[in-house]
C-alpha cells in the first residue's frame, strides 16, 4: 500500500486556533470575576453568579453540537466555517460589552443582567465548536497532540490571571475590562481567519486524508457517526470534567493546610503553570507514544496520585508528585480535541467537538447541581477526581476498538 506523503504541523493555523482559545479564556477570566460585583451593583444576590454559571454550562449540551453541525455543513457547502463563527463572534462581543453597561443604565430592570450573561454564554458556545475544529486542518494525526499542546498551554496561562493578577485587572473597572476582552476576542477570530482561508467546498482536514479508517469515497456532511463512539466521547467528557473539578477543590483543601487559607491562590497559580509548563513536552510525548495510550497512561496516573498526594506528609516528596501529576494532567488536557477528531469523520468533526463539549460542559452543570452543595472533605474530593478520571480511562480504553491509530496506519 503505498503510504501518504508526511505532513507538516501548520504553525500559522495552529497559532490562530490558540488565539482564539487565549481570548475565549479572558473572557471567561473577566467575566467570572466581574459577576458577583456587577450583580451586586444591580441589587441582585452575588450568589447568583453560581446558579447562572451552571445555567449557561447546561445550555451548552444544546447549543454546542447544533452548531458544530451547522458548521460542517458550511464548511461542506462553503468551503469555510466562517459563516458560522464570524457572527457568533460579533454577537458574543457586543452581549460582552452590553453587560457593564446595563449595570451603568438598566439599573431599573435588574433581571436584564442574568440575562443578557446567559445570551453572552450561549453565544460564547455558537463558535467554539466551529473555530477548534479548524485545529485538525492544522496538523497530522501523529503530530496533533503536539499543535494541541499549544491551546494547553496558552489557557492555563491566561487562566492562571485569575489566581495571579485579579487585582490588576479588577482594577481596570468593568468598562474597561469588558471592552479589553471583546476587542480581543475580535482580534482573535481576525487572525484566525487570514490564517483559515475558505476552501473548495467537501475538502477534508489533514486527519481525513492520512486515517484511513475515516476515508470516504464521496464524502457529505450526513455521514454516519457511531453511536457507541459517541457514547464514550461523551464518557471521557464528563469523567474530565468532574474530575478536574474535584481535583482542583481537593489540591485547594491541601493548599490551605500546607500554605493557610490566604495564600490558596498562590498554590493553584503555581499547579496551573505547572500544567501550562508542561503542555509542549507532553504533546511531544504523545506524538511519540500515541495519543490514546498517553492519555490512558496520564489519566491513570493523574488518578493514582490525586489520592496518593492527600497521604504523602513529606513536603518535598508532595511537591515532587504535584509536579508529576501536573505533567500527567496534561497529557490528558493534550490529548482530549485531538482524540475526538479522531473519533469522528472528518466532515462530522465539528458536531463531534460539539458533542464534547456540549458533555463537558453538561458535565460541570451537573458537577454544580450534585456534588458542589455537599460538604466533603479532601479525601473524599481527592478519591472523586481518582473515580472521575478512571472513567475518562476506561472509556478512552474502549473507544480504541473503533478508533484507527494514525501509527498503525503509517507504518
Amino acid at each position: 500500500m503505498e503510504k501518504t506523503p508526511v505532513q507538516r504541523i501548520q504553525w500559522q493555523r495552529v497559532a490562530g486556533v490558540t488565539a482564539v482559545q487565549g481570548s475565549i479564556t479572558l473572557a471567561w477570566v473577566i467575566y467570572a470575576l466581574y459577576l458577583p460585583q456587577l450583580l451586586t451593583e444591580m441589587g441582585l444576590a452575588k450568589e447568583l453568579a453560581g446558579l447562572l454559571l451552571m445555567i449557561e454550562h447546561a445550555l451548552e449540551v444544546i447549543i454546542e453540537p447544533i452548531t458544530g453541525s451547522l458548521s460542517d455543513r458550511a464548511q461542506w457547502q462553503l468551503g469555510t466555517r466562517f459563516s458560522i463563527i464570524t457572527p457568533g463572534t460579533i454577537l458574543t462581543s457586543a452581549l460582552f460589552i452590553a453587560l457593564p453597561t446595563v449595570v451603568v443604565f438598566g439599573k431599573a430592570v435588574p433581571w436584564l443582567l442574568p440575562v443578557i450573561a446567559v445570551l453572552w454564554a450561549s453565544a460564547m458556545a455558537i463558535f467554539r465548536s466551529p473555530a477548534i475544529t479548524l485545529l485538525g486542518k492544522a496538523a497530522p494525526p501523529l503530530e496533533l497532540p503536539l499543535a494541541s499542546s499549544c491551546l494547553t498551554l496558552v489557557q492555563q496561562l491566561i487562566g492562571s490571571l485569575r489566581f495571579s493578577v485579579y487585582g490588576i485587572i479588577l482594577s481596570f473597572g468593568a468598562g474597561w475590562a469588558f471592552a479589553i476582552g471583546s476587542l480581543v476576542l475580535l482580534g482573535a477570530v481576525a487572525f484566525l481567519r487570514w490564517t483559515a482561508p475558505p476552501e473548495a467546498p467537501g475538502s477534508l482536514s489533514v486527519t481525513q486524508t492520512v486515517v484511513e479508517e475515516f476515508e470516504q469515497p464521496n464524502p457529505s456532511p450526513t455521514n454516519p457517526i457511531k453511536l457507541p463512539t459517541t457514547i464514550l466521547m461523551v464518557g471521557v467528557a464528563v469523567g474530565l470534567g468532574w474530575g478536574l473539578r474535584f481535583l482542583f477543590a481537593a489540591l485547594g483543601g491541601q493548599f490551605a493546610i500546607l500554605l493557610g487559607g490566604e495564600q490558596v491562590g498562590l498554590g493553584m497559580l503555581g499547579f496551573s503553570l505547572i500544567l501550562a509548563l508542561s503542555a509542549l513536552p507532553a504533546g511531544r510525548l504523545a506524538t511519540w507514544l500515541g495519543n490514546s495510550l498517553t492519555m490512558m497512561s496520564g489519566a491513570i496516573a493523574t488518578a493514582i496520585l490525586a489520592v496518593g498526594l492527600v497521604f504523602i506528609s513529606q513536603t518535598a516528596l508532595w511537591v515532587v508528585g504535584l509536579v508529576v501529576m501536573g505533567f500527567a494532567l496534561s497529557t490528558v488536557l493534550n490529548g482530549s480535541v485531538p482524540l475526538v477528531l479522531s473519533a469522528f469523520p472528518s466532515d462530522r468533526s465539528g458536531l463531534g467537538l460539539g458533542i464534547y463539549f456540549g458533555a463537558f460542559g453538561g458535565g460541570i452543570s451537573f458537577f454544580d447541581a450534585i456534588f458542589k452543595p455537599l460538604k466533603t472533605d479532601v479525601i473524599i474530593q481527592a478519591s472523586g477526581a481518582g473515580l472521575a478520571l478512571l472513567l475518562a480511562f476506561g472509556c478512552i480504553a474502549i473507544a480504541r476498538q473503533f478508533i484507527a491509530s494514525p501509527a498503525t496506519e503509517s507504518a
